[in-house]
């Protein structure tokens, strides 16, 4: 049975994130900044729109440069909130997860998946799901996303960044050589500027030319291990696995309400069962937490938070539930529009050990 691997890269996620919360953003250039805060300028570009590539920015490019480029161009510049988009890249790996047969997170905005099984290496079921996929990452967080599909890890990589931005390109097991043959030998996944230098000295650019390279000639260069990778990779026959990750993170649940609103106990109460399902989750893992945190998506789509980070780890569903509301309350003093959809994370994972639950300590004995 053919494998079907899938590789899902969210579209210039952080600067498309902000896009999303403030839509009179769209058209300008953006730039997401990291500032190292020596000077008002002094840092790198994060990720930039495509507007702003256009214009010869890229991400690690210095801040004042990325500004001299887009003078003159009503550029936005935007300081990186690591939480808020962590909180997006949460719900949707979460979604995700449910969608595929295995999930391999290797960033915040990219993962590949596994759909072998589900589909019985049928590549048309497998383009449905993709499609399933990009349409459900679009409506629950208005986010493009770029999808491939082939029979290996390299292949479904190359087939996202290729289709980018908001693509799916399927690359059907018979097509494999005459998709990856033409392409430039830096393509492929894990060839960096050093390998791909040296496979030019070798007269190598083309893929095709890396995957009918002798394969004593890569090991006297890259070594037995590297060489054997780069011609599995070139001739699209690699075999490498999509593992899932070696153990949760964090939990998270995202309800949308019935109706909007700014009330702290009714936001709580519509997401109740989300609670309870988190608490089973952390069960059914062995897992305790440390910090709780409350997510509130308002009705202009913008993303807030709350979070309480507690000394010792727990697990129990009294904490859990009291500290959320409170959590909430904070919340919805701190907005100034109603929740649209709100949701509950548990992060700073530990196995659980002999250990008493935070409402052991807290509540007097009866």
């Amino acid at each position: 049975m053919p494998r079907v691997i899938g590789h899902i890269d969210l579209d210039y996620f952080y600067a498309q994130v902000e896009e999303v919360e403030d839509p009179s953003l769209k058209g300008r250039p953006l730039i997401v900044c990291v500032f190292s805060r020596r000077t008002e300028d002094s840092g790198v570009v994060g990720t930039a729109n495509y507007r702003a590539r256009d214009l010869g920015v890229h991400s690690g490019m210095p801040i004042v440069l990325a500004k001299k480029k887009l003078e003159g161009r009503d550029p936005a510049v935007i300081r990186m909130d690591h939480e808020k988009y962590e909180a997006v890249s949460a719900r949707i790996m979460e979604a995700l997860e449910r969608q595929v047969d295995v999930l391999e997170p290797t960033g915040i905005d990219e993962a590949f998946f596994d759909l072998t099984s589900s589909t019985g290496g049928d590549y048309a079921k497998g383009r449905k799901t993709a499609e399933s996929i990009k349409r459900s990452v679009l409506e629950s967080e208005s986010l493009t996303c770029s999808v491939g599909l082939g029979r290996s890890k390299v292949v479904a990589k190359l087939g996202s960044d290729l289709s980018k931005p908001n693509g799916l390109m399927v690359i059907l097991p018979e097509d494999t050589k005459a998709f990856l043959d033409p392409l430039p030998a830096n393509k492929l996944y894990g060839v960096g500027p050093k390998t791909s230098s040296a496979l030019e000295e070798m007269g190598v650019r083309k893929v095709g030319e890396l995957a009918g390279a002798p394969p004593s000639e890569l090991e006297k260069h890259f070594g037995k291990k590297f060489a054997a990778y780069l011609t599995a990779a070139a001739r699209g026959t690699d075999e490498d696995p999509v593992k899932a990750g070696l153990g949760p993170t964090q939990f998270s649940r995202i309800v949308t309400l019935k109706r909007n609103t700014r009330d702290p106990h009714e936001a709580f109460e519509q997401l109740s069962e989300g609670i309870g399902y988190i608490h089973d989750k952390l069960a059914s893992a062995g897992k305790s937490f440390r910090t709780v945190s409350a997510i509130g998506i308002l009705t202009d789509l913008s993303t807030k938070t709350k979070s309480k980070t507690f000394e010792t780890p727990i697990n129990d569903s009294v904490t859990l539930n009291e500290t959320t509301l409170v959590l909430f309350q904070e919340l919805s003093r701190s907005v100034s529009k109603d929740f649209r959809r709100v949701g509950v994370r548990v992060s700073g994972l530990a196995d659980v050990e002999s250990q008493s639950s935070l409402s052991d300590f807290i509540r007097p004995a009866r």
